[in-house]
């Protein structure tokens, strides 16, 4: 049986991250209007999404440099 993947506070990630909704978006490949229907919880992200966030928000460092050095930040 699969463990669901835990819902992320995406405001609240990002305001930890010192991001505002365009450099998340950019940053993290995410279109700015997507970005804001999840924040005002009118669509929900896929649980392929939603784990990314989550590692985004345990592991933020080593996302960065994973995007860093395969080139795609």
């Amino acid at each position: 049986m699969r463990t669901p993947v835990p819902d992320i506070d995406l405001k609240a990630l990002r305001k930890k991250l010192g991001l505002n909704q365009k450099q998340f978006a950019q940053k993290y490949h995410i279109e700015l209007e997507t970005l804001k229907s999840w924040e005002q919880r009118k669509r929900s992200p896929t649980d392929a999404v939603k784990l990314l966030l989550f590692l985004i928000e345990k592991i933020p460092g080593i996302i960065e440099e994973t995007l860093k050095k395969y080139k795609i930040n």
